[in-house]
């Protein structure tokens, strides 16, 4: 064979053995469809709600209003607000808004769990601990049921629940705030809980942790003590800790928060690339040990193999694209300098893994699509952007991965980010709004 051929023989191998190694998590998006199981708690808990909001002024307003509305008993509801500075604009609007809140100063935080930990630590020293601890991000807003549907997920026994995240930026019609960067980093959550951490939750398996709206049971935060992670990704740390005692991880669709979604391709890659820099510090740090856990005690336990080897498949379709197009453009430019035919050929087949890759990346967002059908507000003519650029969106992970696993990784400062210039009157409404007619159409 020629070496062209040789490459086109290796790139359609190794696709077709990503795929078949991807296979059971594609299944998994067939799942997805079916609704949970969805229990009824029968008993009221006490939850404290933590809200870090260091310099957040400018949006936790509609979050305090929907923590407000929410229609589980006010006072079972425990709301700790942690800033930085005595005088933090917010402190005021917590005392306006949830006057028996408590607001806590921590200046010394350098980073979300810093104010966690601090929190958490002084709850623990009152004796009277709830029996759960949910951590809202302060850019959020909550679905008016949210705590009690928490309250429910809790009759499961587990003890770390992680919520369907909903898009903020679609309660609102302003076109700069539901961009390209905004839709495609809002169906990441699709991607990740609904086509995986859903299946994961029914077969037991550890998940892809987001701390965002996450529930913490009363008894793992007491082993710890407070909350010691202070990683780019701590919540990954969370699912260590989970592995090594038996903690039960759950993904609840019914209870929902909103998130906020980054507006620009700058701010979406400072979120993508602490995501990755934050994978790449916990495989150096606990690589090892989740490792002697999978492999340790005989069979390798199928959900810990998930959640190391989950993304694999898929960087051996995409890697494969990326080295059949440089190995093709490469010959090319060998058989141009030592003046051999066919550099024209090898120049139109580097194509074939370059429409490969759009085809592959263009699937798993019409799926994405698909399994949001239900609670996606993209229009029309976002969709079909989305669908037809998400592709390109993506593929800039190649040189974030890149960057992340060949430069130095420290734990950095929590860096502030844009956020929506939104009021409180029209997020709230419009959210009360979607959650009516979403029940109508259940």
């Amino acid at each position: 064979m020629t070496p062209l051929q040789w490459i086109l023989v290796v790139l359609i191998a190794a696709e077709l053995i990503s795929v078949l190694l991807y296979f059971p998590h594609i299944m998994w998006w067939f799942e997805s469809r079916r609704p949970q199981e969805h229990p009824r708690a029968k008993r009221k808990r006490r939850f404290a709600l933590l809200i870090p909001a260091r310099d957040e002024s400018r949006a936790i307003a509609p979050l305090l209003d929907s923590v407000k509305r929410q229609t589980y008993p006010a006072d079972l509801i425990d709301v700790h607000v942690i800033v930085k500075d005595p005088d933090d604009p917010t402190i005021a609007m917590v005392r306006e808004t949830l006057p028996d809140a408590v607001v806590q100063v921590v200046p010394n935080q350098k980073r979300k769990a810093d104010a966690m930990d601090a929190c958490m630590q002084m709850i623990l020293s009152t004796g009277s601990a709830p029996d759960a601890y949910l951590i809202v991000d302060a850019d959020c807003l909550l679905a008016a049921n949210y705590v009690e549907e928490m309250n429910n997920a809790m009759e499961t026994g587990a003890d770390v629940i992680i919520p369907r995240k909903l898009i903020k930026n679609w309660l609102s019609d302003k076109k700069e705030y539901r961009t390209l960067y905004a839709n495609c980093s809002a169906m990441t959550y699709i991607g990740v809980d609904d086509m995986g951490n859903k299946s994961k939750s029914k077969r037991g398996y550890p998940l892809a942790l987001c701390g965002q709206g996450m529930l913490i049971g009363a008894r793992v935060i007491d082993k710890l003590g407070g909350y010691p992670f202070r990683s780019l990704t701590e919540d990954y740390e969370l699912a260590v800790e989970c592995m090594r005692h038996g903690y039960k991880q759950l993904y609840y669709e019914y209870a929902e928060i909103y998130s906020e979604e980054p507006l620009t391709r700058h701010e979406y890659n400072k979120r993508r690339i602490r995501w990755l820099k934050g994978f790449a510090q916990f495989n150096k740090t606990y690589g090892g040990e989740v490792r002697e856990m999978t492999y340790g005690h005989g069979r390798p336990d199928p959900g810990k193999l998930h959640f190391l080897y989950d993304l694999y498949p898929v960087y051996g379709m995409l890697g494969a694209d990326g080295i059949g197009f440089a190995a093709c453009i490469i010959l090319a430019l060998v058989r141009l300098i030592a003046g051999l035919g066919g550099v024209a050929s090898a120049l139109i087949w580097s194509l074939l893994p370059v429409g490969i890759a759009y085809v592959e990346l263009f699937v798993f967002g019409a799926a994405q699509l698909l399994v949001s059908r239900g609670v996606n507000r993209m229009t029309r003519r976002e969709r079909i952007k989305f669908l037809f650029l998400f592709p390109f969106v993506s593929i800039e992970y190649a040189w974030i991965f890149i960057m992340a696993f060949t430069t130095t990784v420290r734990a950095d400062d929590w860096a502030p980010v844009a956020r929506m210039s939104i009021n409180s009157e029209e997020v709230s409404s419009e959210a009360i709004r979607e959650e009516q007619e979403r029940e109508a159409s259940a």
